[in-house]
């Protein structure tokens, strides 16, 4: 049973324009145990980073803010090793695949509008999904 990621223990950071969803998106991950760090566009990400030297296991993010730049993700990489992505969108999946591109982080994908019990289903499987390095 050790494999599973312990929400007790995960640093998640939520990344979205909406205030709304970054509020229903932060309660359902805390309730569920997580510890939940939210930016509100862009520069807010990296202010988080500049302020949160401790590991961030997951960053769950909207693709219009993702696609302010590949910049963006590096960095959020550089500064934890070990974090992967979910991206978010009202979209579906094939135009997120496009606009990200080629990465070799696990990353899940969720299309908008979702259920809480959807959002932890797949919150939980891209973390359990050993993240995979490509050359």
């Amino acid at each position: 049973m050790g494999d599973m990621p312990d929400p007790d223990n995960a640093v998640v950071l939520v990344a979205d324009g909406e205030a709304s969803v970054l509020k229903n998106v932060s309660s359902t991950l805390q309730k569920a145990g997580f510890t939940v760090l939210t930016a509100h566009g862009g520069p807010a990400v990296l202010d988080v980073c500049a302020h949160h030297p401790e590991p961030i296991q997951l960053a769950i993010m909207d693709m219009a803010m993702a696609g302010n730049g590949p910049e963006l993700l590096e960095r959020l990489d550089g500064s934890y090793p070990g974090i992967r992505f979910l991206f978010t969108s009202t979209n579906d999946e094939s135009g997120a695949e496009r606009q990200m591109g080629r990465s070799g982080r696990a990353r899940g994908f969720l299309q908008k509008p979702f259920r809480r019990s959807r959002l932890l289903g797949r919150v939980l499987q891209v973390m359990d999904t050993p993240k995979v390095r490509t050359a």
